[in-house]
């Protein structure tokens, strides 16, 4: 079988200057073109009907009762040759301008054109007193002197392209120029300089670019200063329980007896566990800070989240003997968001209920719908959060002193950024059971 290369023809993309220079100078030809045809059949017009209105003039021109004369024109200028003949009331021919062109006498009165001594002629012929005046003018000369004024009349024209050419290749260089200073004063840039760039003296077109520009740097001064401090505190919380690991895996070692070693052991999968916790939770919040905008956005129903995610934390409630369940309108309650975002998000806060929530307690998640939109919330029956620490509860890395269940500190500030990708507004409370706590959260109306 033969392999079949196939070549891609790369399309080029002309620059705005060539593009702008190319449509004015086309327009400006097509347009002196338009207006060169147009003169040039108005002058041929306007010339004919000089010609015409000469030869009544000649006409008009011979007194009455002329006696017999012939004479003939020496001027050989091609619009002065001109048959004029005159014959008296008895059909004589009195007087003829030249005896080696003479035309027939016509019965035709006014303008007309014949065929006649060789060539196309055009005829005036009129009767005054008895007398006839007959004037003719060959056409070929006639069109010799329109064709020559009406070119002549061209000469305005082509001699304003070159300079209307020049003066379009001026002005779109110095309307182009504001791009160029943008181009320059980003080539200037450091790739760490994400300072905004000085949006005085740009058009009014030009602006809105560098706006943009200026708010492109600070999203990106924002991700790489988030960046950092993620890096930052990764490492240091990782620091403690790979410390912690390598001190439980020197003392199962050193274990003089089986049941020192097998405790040993089992504090070590202990902070094993706590450790791959941790990694997780950090990639989590990783793959959360990449999300931006209305990426993968779609409409959800509310109560079907909500009942996934209980579904999923119903092993874990069972085992403590906690009552978990959800309460939600049968009308649908819908949001826009991202749907693995905000599983995740409502997964770390049922997640957190039950671990603070002792045996025999209750987790309650309540879907609800409002006017300006719709309402999430999880109660717990647990030891709850005192109001002075309520903010702080959402700090990377932050658990309360006294707390007894492993954690890394990271599952609320997960869902803290996730409410905020979602422009949702949320407040930590006291549950009307008297103790324990109820997470509410709103969102804005669907589209």
């Amino acid at each position: 079988m033969k392999a079949v290369s196939t070549v891609g023809t790369v399309r080029t993309v002309r620059t705005i200057r060539q593009q702008l220079l190319m449509g004015l100078l086309w327009s400006m030809v097509l347009a002196i073109g338009a207006a060169g045809i147009t003169t040039y059949l108005k002058m041929r017009h306007e010339t004919n009907e000089l010609f015409d209105y000469q030869l009544k003039q000649i006409v008009r021109s011979f007194p009455d009762n002329m006696t017999l004369q012939k004479s003939e024109t020496v001027d050989t200028h091609p619009g002065k040759k001109i048959v004029v003949q005159v014959w008296n009331s008895e059909r004589d021919m009195v007087f003829t301008s030249n005896p080696n062109k003479n035309l027939p006498r016509y019965e035709s009165r006014g303008y007309f054109d014949v065929d006649a001594n060789g060539g196309r002629w055009r005829v005036y012929s009129e009767e005054n007193h008895r007398q006839i005046v007959q004037v003719g003018q060959l056409i070929r000369d006639r069109e010799k002197i329109e064709f020559s004024l009406a070119l002549r009349s061209q000469i305005p024209f082509f001699s304003l392209i070159p300079v209307l050419g020049v003066l379009i290749w001026l002005v779109v260089g110095k309307s182009l120029q504001p791009l160029s200073r943008l181009k320059s004063s980003l080539d200037e840039r450091s790739a760490e300089s994400l300072a905004e760039m000085d949006t005085e003296g740009y058009p009014p077109e030009v602006k809105p670019i560098v706006l943009a520009i200026n708010e492109l740097f600070s999203r990106l001064d924002r991700a790489m200063q988030s960046q950092k401090m993620f890096v930052a505190d990764a490492a240091h919380e990782l620091r403690t329980p790979l410390t912690a690991l390598k001190l439980q895996l020197q003392l199962v070692e050193k274990a003089e007896s089986d049941a020192e070693r097998n405790a040993s052991v089992r504090k070590l999968h202990d902070r094993l566990n706590r450790a791959i916790h941790l990694v997780q939770q950090l990639l989590t919040l990783a793959r959360q800070g990449a999300i931006s905008g209305y990426v993968g956005y779609e409409n959800i129903r509310l109560q079907d989240l909500a009942k996934q995610v209980v579904s999923d934390f119903a092993f874990l409630a069972e085992e403590k003997n906690i009552d978990i369940g959800v309460d939600a309108p049968e009308q649908d309650v819908l949001i826009t968001g991202n749907r693995e975002s905000l599983r995740i998000m409502l997964g770390n806060i049922v997640d957190n209920a039950i671990r603070y929530t002792p045996a025999g307690g209750k987790v309650d998640v309540t879907v609800s719908k409002h006017p300006d939109g719709a309402g999430l919330s999880v109660a717990d029956s647990g030891c709850g959060v005192p109001a002075e620490d309520r903010q702080r509860v959402f700090d990377r890395f932050y658990r309360r002193e006294g707390t007894r269940e492993s954690g890394s500190g990271l599952g609320l500030a997960i869902v803290r950024d996730v409410l905020d990708q979602h422009k949702a507004s949320f407040s930590l409370g006291d549950t009307p059971w008297g103790q324990g706590l109820v997470f509410d959260i709103r969102f804005a109306a669907s589209v």
